[in-house]
């Protein structure tokens, strides 16, 4: 519990991911606050583990989504590089 609130901070502040991170890396840095740790979703905001809606879409969909944002949800095109989304969405 401390080392995610401890992840969050730190998201919020903008740190830099190295660009050798792994997609599971990645995750709780950019992701987890909204789409919590576990990938089921935090209040309104949708989980996208296995068995969600979101992990019907095609790869190509989440990709996009990630990259420009989509309703609600953030761009991350200046956060991440394009390699960094792709190992995100993988994991």
């Amino acid at each position: 519990m401390v080392l995610t609130g401890i992840v969050l901070t730190l998201s919020a502040c903008g740190v830099e991911i190295p660009e050798d991170a792994t997609g599971e890396e990645i995750y709780p840095i950019t992701c987890a606050r909204c789409h919590g740790g576990d990938l089921s979703g935090i209040g309104t905001t949708p989980g996208i583990g296995a068995g969600s809606p979101a992990s019907q879409e095609p790869r190509q969909y989440l990709v996009d989504t990630v990259t420009n944002g989509r309703s609600r949800m953030p761009s991350f095109d200046s956060t991440l590089t394009p390699e960094q989304i792709d190992l995100v969405v993988d994991y």
